[in-house]
């Protein structure tokens, strides 16, 4: 008798026209991990009484059907998941063009690189507008580069984006428009006073209208897609269509070892079970490409937090579930509620620049990510985010880590979450 497996489970998902009923076509076989959905439907004792002690038939409850689902970060499928759980994205074939300022030494005093067209001057204290403070390394002056050029009202500086290169030598910038518009954004370095820094080039360069995919999800969309997931197990056999699904919450963990997962929280209405698939004919499904834990990273206003212990990122929808009455028992569907957003960063306690900002009540711009290559990435953005001030506990004689339970909130743009997918795939 053949038994069913999990290493057999088929998982196809599909975007739904209608709530709850499930499409006759465009169903894709997705990886997973665990799912654990399907219809639950409980059963209430009896409140009967003058019956005697022996127990009365109990009745049933209504049917529910929620659950999570674990499936890979990687570079093509976990899309699908993020159009079901932030809507659509705006998508844009091409690279933004891109450039660098990389230092050999300190820069002298009064010493100036220019972005954009805008000059910034070096200075050993006291920084105003223009001005880059020096720090007591070079890592530390590039980073404030960074968050200087980030910081600016300045139209052509603002028209690019800025990072520090893990080893905190240089400045990487990335015009934000993809294609060639950026490939005229201007770059150029003093040398008297020396400023130690060598541009790229004279202008970014790089940026065309070919190449990958960048797929932008936004948090806030006042409506959501619902999926049908069908889950078979082909040895039974039993093929159930789960209809009417709303992915409610994300949840990732940043870890130095182990698979890289997400755990998604779903709703759905109803669970169809049949004894062959319900699916149609499948869509071509997505080369598996997965991104790894020791790729990931946390940036902090354009510079990488240094000594990250661990860190996660989780995200809900706050669906209002519409819990009618109806014959069937069933849930009618759900209504996008507050969208929320927050995560953790633990690291060791080696410098006092968090705890300085969380002191202050100062927001912070957030970055999760996970790179294979240039045209190969996944972002997760969070433009504000409030750090909370931790004590520093000391438990034995070794290293003491501080943990940040950060809340975010909407940014600049009107948006507290933005996930970037660069990719191969034309559109979601």
């Amino acid at each position: 008798m053949a038994r069913a497996r999990g290493s057999n489970v088929l998982g196809a998902l599909a975007f739904e026209s209608a709530y709850g009923v499930a499409p006759g076509s465009g169903f894709m076989q997705m990886p997973f991990v665990s799912a654990d959905i399907g219809d639950e439907q409980g059963l209430i004792e009896s409140d009967l009484i003058g019956q005697g002690r022996e127990p009365l038939a109990p009745s049933r409850d209504v049917i529910n059907n929620r659950g999570d689902i674990v499936v890979p970060l990687d570079l093509r499928f976990f899309g699908r998941w993020l159009r079901a759980a932030l809507g659509a994205p705006t998508t844009t074939q091409g690279r933004a063009a891109t450039g660098t300022i990389t230092f050999s030494a300190q820069p002298a005093d009064n010493a100036t690189i220019t972005v954009g067209g805008q000059a910034f001057t070096f200075v050993s204290s006291a920084p105003t507008a223009n001005q880059i403070l020096k720090g007591a390394t070079l890592a530390e002056t590039v980073a404030n580069a960074v968050r200087a050029l980030r910081a600016s009202a300045v139209a052509g500086v603002a028209a690019a984006s800025y990072r520090s290169n893990l080893a905190g030598t240089a400045i990487e910038i990335t015009h934000n428009t993809i294609g060639t518009g950026g490939n005229s954004f201007a770059l150029a370095v003093g040398t008297s006073p020396a400023s130690n820094a060598t541009a790229s080039g004279s202008t970014l360069s790089g940026g065309v209208t070919s190449g990958p995919y960048n797929h932008v999800f936004n948090s806030g969309g006042l409506t959501l897609p619902s999926v049908s997931l069908e889950l078979g197990m082909p040895e039974v056999p039993r093929f159930a269509m789960n209809r009417g699904g709303m992915i409610n919450t994300g949840q990732i963990q940043l870890a130095r070892s182990g698979n890289l997962n997400a755990q998604l929280g779903a709703v759905f209405q109803a669970e169809v079970a049949a004894a062959t698939t319900q699916t149609g004919s499948l869509t071509a499904a997505y080369e598996l490409e997965r991104f790894n834990q020791f790729t990931g990273y946390i940036e902090r206003d354009g510079v990488v937090v240094g000594d990250l212990v661990s860190g996660s990122i989780q995200w809900s929808n706050n669906y209002d579930v519409v819990e009618t009455i109806r014959p069937d028992g069933r849930i009618a569907g759900g209504d996008p509620g507050m969208f929320m957003v927050n995560g953790q960063a633990v690291v060791r306690f080696g410098d006092s620049d968090l705890m300085a900002l969380a002191e202050a009540d100062a927001t912070v711009d957030l970055v999760y990510g996970w790179r294979i290559s240039a045209d190969k990435r996944l972002t997760i953005r969070a433009p504000r985010v409030h750090l909370p001030k931790p004590k520093a506990s000391i438990t034995g004689p070794g290293g003491i880590q501080q943990t940040y339970d950060w809340q975010g909130s909407k940014g600049a743009a009107g948006r507290a979450l933005t996930v970037t997918l660069v990719n191969d795939v034309a559109s979601y």
